[in-house]
């Protein structure tokens, strides 16, 4: 039986800034944000304003992310953890969505979640909420939960451990602020396994 103390100690991370992870460079000409957002495509969007950026993962980088990382990446601003998601080689593609939402770039679906949360931040912080420096990531290797994981492919336990980290994430974490959709982490019995065991 796996205990809560060796589970609470493998959430231990190391949480380094954004921009020590990823070069971001956004564009110079970019209008401002007016905080509005449209349907293209079926999908929800920042109004269009000739924002895009440019997203590198920094070689050697603190957390060792590479394109071929496997586990759960953690995204926290200023106040808490807002974000769990994982990546099964496929880093690059998933921050660059997180990247469009946070800074209101008109690609990508836009929940309404994350809507809200950018909505809030940039009535805080101006045309600034384009910025990163802000926000810190912390990364969890599949290889070190493999012992507490069940499954038998890397896709079940990516999914098991995405369930791991984000109920062991809400005890020291507001729920409310996790722009995760819960039904949307790992997978049913996953969820149920460690909603339990965090209790």
């Amino acid at each position: 039986m796996t205990s809560a103390e060796s589970v609470a100690e493998k959430l231990r991370t190391t949480f380094v800034p954004f921009t020590d992870v990823w070069s971001y460079s956004p564009n110079e000409d970019r209008k401002e944000w007016d905080g509005q957002y449209e349907r293209v495509d079926g999908e929800t969007r920042p109004v269009d304003r000739n924002a895009s950026f440019d997203l590198r993962l920094f070689d050697d980088n603190e957390l060792s992310l590479t394109p071929e990382s496997v586990g759960i990446y953690v995204i926290r601003d200023e106040f808490s953890v807002i974000y769990i998601g994982l990546t099964d080689r496929n880093i690059k593609q998933r921050f660059d969505a997180h990247v469009s939402k946070l800074t209101a770039v008109n690609k990508w679906h836009h929940p309404v979640k994350w809507q809200k949360y950018v909505i809030e931040r940039s009535k805080r912080s101006g045309q600034g909420f384009e910025r990163l420096d802000d926000f810190e990531i912390g990364f969890y290797d599949l290889r070190d939960f493999q012992s507490v994981l069940q499954g038998t492919t890397v896709k079940e336990h990516v999914d098991d451990m995405e369930a791991l980290v984000f109920y062991g994430l809400c005890v020291t974490n507001p729920k409310e602020r996790f722009l995760n959709t819960e039904s949307s982490v790992g997978n049913r019995a996953s969820r149920d396994k460690w909603k339990a065991f965090f209790g």
